[in-house]
């Protein structure tokens, strides 16, 4: 099978990488996998991951802005995927992105529409409190339905936005959750761990993005009720959210138990995740988050770690009593307590990560592709 990918971002270089870039670096082991590769002028000094897809270049205007981009560029993705289609033979597009995605519609090529998250909601994060937001919310929740509704299957990771996707008229939709590179994340000692990142104690430990719809502000209120240190692994990528909680740990006189690292290659978190006592998904009441599950999740369990989120529908219904829930900064300070006192189960959290390795989510995901190509 020929497939052409249309990537949220850059493909190599952005600092995270996403459910696409693990599927398909496996499903190009047996198929021709093409992707279609937005060169960002942003992550352009950051670290290249190495790939099995065949990238092609994306880009004719380059400018700093992610947004600008693909609204300048949108006239050469027409032409550039048109061409791409007709020159290697694609049989089916896999889309997740905004902008490039309406751009497929015109290759007269099936399509299957990744909805990774509530794309709308997700755009506008990035201009939090201004009238600028919602107008973005606002166009990139009309354009997302017109793909949607042109796709000949939707793909979305939990049961919740599949039921809003039912809601927006999009009929053909499978459910394959994100997961984890169970072979790339593994257990390691966690006294040797801390020990290598100079931390002592109790370690409460976050891995992802530093935006917005991130609630580190409720951990960090946390920290004076706490014998703990917060380690915070991962890129500040679009706005000044880190730096915010740098300055709420200063006046709250907890920054010097607060630890920043930048951001880490995938393939060595499991150092930094096997130092923490317990991993954080702390994310702000909204939709983006309440719909979906995110990978990081399952990045704590690899490494055996107990997982301590805010409480959020789709998580409840996936994961159940398996993982750990707060529900305000009281509730946070219990469940620190209650988890510290239970004892490792590193086996058991393992065990549960190991169901959703990407091997066994990619065989889904094939499944999906091959029947919009043939219909």
């Amino acid at each position: 099978m020929k497939v052409l990918v249309i990537p949220t971002t850059d493909w190599i270089r952005h600092p995270v990488p996403n459910r696409l870039n693990f599927i398909f670096d496996i499903l190009a082991e047996r198929h021709e996998v093409y992707v279609l590769h937005f060169d960002l002028k942003r992550f352009r000094n950051m670290r290249e991951r190495e790939t099995n897809c065949r990238l092609l270049g994306a880009s004719w205007i380059e400018v700093f802005d992610p947004s600008l981009y693909y609204i300048l560029n949108f006239p050469y993705h027409i032409w550039k995927i048109r061409r791409i289609v007709k020159e290697k033979g694609i049989e089916v597009i896999l889309s997740t992105n905004v902008l490039p995605s309406l751009a497929a519609n015109l290759s007269r090529k099936p399509i299957v529409f990744d909805y990774l998250d509530h794309l709308e909601e997700s755009a506008s994060i990035y201009y939090p409190g201004s009238a600028l937001g919602e107008v973005v919310k606002y166009v990139v929740g009309r354009i997302t339905r017109f793909n949607l509704r042109h796709a000949r299957s939707v793909i979305t990771v939990t049961r919740e936005l599949r039921e809003h996707l039912l809601g927006v008229g999009v009929k053909d939709i499978a459910v394959i959750p994100n997961g984890v590179d169970s072979r790339a994340l593994q257990p390691l000692s966690m006294s040797e761990s801390k020990s290598s990142l100079g931390l002592r104690g109790t370690v409460l430990g976050y891995v992802g993005s530093l935006e917005h719809w991130v609630d580190l502000e409720m951990v960090i209120a946390a920290l004076p009720h706490l014998d703990a240190t917060l380690l915070v692994v991962g890129p500040g990528l679009f706005t000044d959210y880190g730096e915010g909680i740098k300055r709420m740990a200063e006046d709250l006189g907890v920054a010097e138990r607060v630890v920043f690292t930048g951001a880490v290659p995938y393939n060595e978190l499991s150092r930094y995740i096997s130092a923490m006592d317990i991993g954080l998904n702390p994310l702000k009441m909204m939709k983006k988050n309440e719909y979906a599950a995110g990978g990081k999740v399952f990045n704590y369990l690899a490494c055996g770690r107990p997982v301590l989120s805010s409480r959020m529908v789709s998580l409840e219904r996936l994961l159940g009593d398996k993982i750990y829930y707060y529900d305000d900064v009281e509730s946070f300070i219990e469940q620190v307590g209650r988890i510290m006192m239970m004892g490792r189960a590193t086996e058991r959290f393992r065990s549960l990560a190991e169901r959703y390795d990407w091997r066994v989510i990619s065989s889904d995901y094939e499944k999906v592709l091959i029947k919009a190509a043939l219909k």
